[in-house]
């Protein structure tokens, strides 16, 4: 039931975060931008803090709060950009928490006001990392637009990482390419087997198209008026090869001297 409120509160939090950063109005003047700057600023701090105290959720206690969420946003409370925004922070905190260890002190604040938005990063210190809470802030009304939560890489990790992602997708292209070898050697072998196996089938039958003996030449004869000579031929091949009389068709004989 604590956990139940926590939600709720951290969810009022988000919602009041965007409202008093919204309702500061659109002047442009320095004064005025300042005095938003350093309400957003406290309100990010003020959304650090109960984020801390959520730490250790469970995923089924994240989804609950998403659903308390989805529930704020059909009331018409929010909009569906806060709701994302809101339900993007948490999971992305969800993901990192166990990684920092404990709070210790918040950070630099910095505020770009370059670009089509404005851009506000909350530096926040644990005993690990080094956590940035990032808003997008439109210029027409000041409005949030975006949020999000995420661990400060060093050079070298930033580097070893990218190195780590490259070495990766050699190795993928490498094992892709083999594959491809093995499947373009797989397919000549299955040529090579089914060629062997398709000559086996025709060597059982063949054709004699003539025989010849030693003597006088005679012209050739059909083979419907000598089924006599042509049965005893045949047995005498297939004396001789050691085939069956059905594995061979005696087309013609003839004789030369």
């Amino acid at each position: 039931m604590k956990k139940t409120v926590r939600l709720v509160s951290l969810m009022t939090l988000c919602i009041a975060v965007i409202v008093l950063v919204t309702g500061c109005g659109g002047g442009k003047d320095d004064s005025i931008l300042e005095k938003k700057t350093t309400a957003l600023e406290q309100n990010m701090r003020a959304y650090v803090y109960e984020l801390e105290e959520f730490r250790g959720l469970s995923d089924s206690q994240i989804d609950e709060y998403v659903n308390t969420i989805e529930e704020y946003k059909k009331s018409g409370k929010i909009t569906e950009d806060q709701a994302k925004m809101s339900e993007e922070v948490v999971k992305s905190w969800h993901e990192i928490e166990g990684e920092l260890g404990r709070f210790q002190s918040y950070g630099d604040f910095e505020f770009d006001p370059a670009g089509k938005t404005y851009t506000a990063t909350q530096y926040i210190n644990y005993q690990n990392r080094e956590v940035q809470l990032v808003y997008t802030v439109s210029k027409s009304d000041f409005e949030i637009t975006g949020a999000n939560v995420e661990i400060v890489y060093s050079l070298g990790e930033k580097m070893s990482k990218a190195a780590g992602n490259t070495v990766m997708g050699i190795c993928i292209v490498f094992v892709m390419l083999v594959l491809m070898c093995v499947v373009i050697y797989a397919f000549n072998i299955i040529s090579y087997v089914q060629n062997k196996l398709n000559w086996k089938k025709e060597e059982k039958k063949f054709e004699i198209t003539g025989l010849e003996f030693e003597g006088e030449e005679y012209e050739e004869t059909e083979v419907a008026d000598n089924k006599e000579l042509i049965a005893v031929i045949a047995a005498a091949i297939a004396a001789s090869t050691g085939k069956s009389t059905d594995d061979f068709v005696v087309r013609s004989i003839r004789r030369r001297s």
